[in-house]
């Protein structure tokens, strides 16, 4: 009997399905966020250092706008969010497109940040708000893989777009978040918690008062997770800072080349086979998996301090791409099982947060770690820390599984 691995995303709410397909247009449309460096440094003539504090600018206004956009979301509404404030910065985006000025494009540029911060936590809320139990799996499944579909093919249009017809960058970059807030409107109900039925067999999501740092220091399991979770991406961050050194170390001059295609292999993976490690994993806990997941980031780091050899290095990112699927799809989950009911929008706009926190300290970390070390003694390091983080989140699991 063959098995069906599409089986658990049937019988979806139908706001699941618009909400993948208005999240693959929107990522397909993200073409002004990995063309900025180049387009104020080559376009508008800016110093290095200039485009670099504009960048990390761009950065903090959208976390920021995270912030703030997920108490709007607990407490406004997240549809209403999600298309006022993605109104505001598509509007802003398709303006930068005939303007000329370096500082009047700088400044819309942050506000647009600023404003699309806003609506980055409503998807994985409104996801929370109408699913649970294995649907919940399905759910954030298909949100990866269009997160995936979309990263995958979005560089490619903007790269065409960028040489032959740059104001497109900006229009298109609009217009697609134009279509997912048309199928965000037409499609998808508002979620506010009060309009949310809450299953009595999951006592976290209950409803609590008070502010997201009081509800951290009361579910500790929360503030625990959220530390391991640092570690998890200071970790996975290496895919980025440490693989590139040391490919480049091993390869030379083809090592920008080989470094590609093993993104390559790593965004064809994650659109491909988070379909099967969803399916086969669907009746395990979320903090199990993420368990899972660690020891697969172990074994696929930590092999590359024994590897030189290309069919190797693919080997070793199959691995580690297997552990981020895990990562990341039960992240969401696990944060939409512990999360209260009030809190959802807060809590989804911190996490991302964290993951970025994880980014900035390991390559930092690794750098000062590779000066006094061989490089390749890095990657025992990060396997070192995998085991860790892994054990923590066992812990927690059997915390979780004691408690229910």
């Amino acid at each position: 009997m063959k098995y069906n691995y599409f089986k658990a995303y049937k019988g979806l709410p139908i706001s699941i399905y618009i909400l993948f397909f208005a999240s693959i247009i929107n990522n397909m449309g993200q073409f002004v966020g990995p063309f900025l460096t180049m387009f104020l440094t080559f376009n508008i003539g800016m110093s290095v250092g200039k485009v670099g504090a504009i960048v990390a600018g761009n950065s903090a206004m959208g976390m920021l706008g995270a912030l703030f956009g997920g108490k709007l979301i607990d407490s406004v509404g997240r549809k209403k969010i999600f298309v006022i404030f993605s109104f505001l910065s598509l509007s802003l985006y398709a303006i930068c497109g005939f303007l000329k000025d370096p500082l009047l494009i700088t400044l819309v540029l942050l506000f647009a940040s600023l404003f699309n911060g806003f609506s980055q936590p409503v998807f994985s809320t409104i996801i929370t708000d109408l699913t649970e139990g294995i649907q919940r799996n399905a759910a954030f499944s298909l949100s990866y893989i269009a997160l995936n579909i979309g990263f995958s093919v979005g560089p490619l249009i903007a790269g065409f777009l960028y040489k032959n017809h740059l104001i497109w960058l900006f229009l298109g970059d609009a217009l697609t978040t134009l279509i997912s807030v048309i199928l965000v409107m037409l499609y998808v109900p508002e979620t506010k918690p009060e309009k949310i039925k809450i299953s009595d067999n999951n006592i976290y999501e209950k409803a609590e008062k008070g502010t997201m740092f009081s509800i951290l220091i009361k579910r500790w399991n929360l503030l625990v997770f959220s530390l391991i979770m640092v570690i998890y991406f200071i970790v996975f961050s290496q895919f980025n800072f440490g693989l590139s050194l040391q490919v480049g170390a091993i390869f030379g001059d083809t090592g920008a080349k080989i470094y590609g295609s093993l993104m390559t292999v790593n965004a064809v993976l994650c659109s491909t086979i988070t379909v099967f490690i969803t399916s086969l994993t669907k009746r395990l806990k979320s903090s199990l998996s993420i368990s899972i997941g660690g020891l697969l980031y172990a074994v696929g780091f930590g092999i590359i301090y024994f590897i030189n050899s290309f069919p190797m290095f693919i080997l070793s990112t199959a691995l580690w791409t297997a552990g981020e699927i895990l990562v990341a799809t039960n992240t969401s989950i696990y944060i939409a099982e512990h999360t209260p009911v009030t809190h959802r929008g807060r809590f989804n706009s911190i996490f991302p947060i964290i993951r970025k926190l994880g980014f900035i300290i390991g390559p930092l970390f690794a750098g000062i770690y590779i000066k006094y070390t061989l490089l390749k003694n890095l990657w025992i390091l990060v396997s070192v820390l995998a085991v860790i983080g892994s054990f923590l989140m066992y812990k927690l699991y059997s915390k979780d599984v004691n408690k229910t």
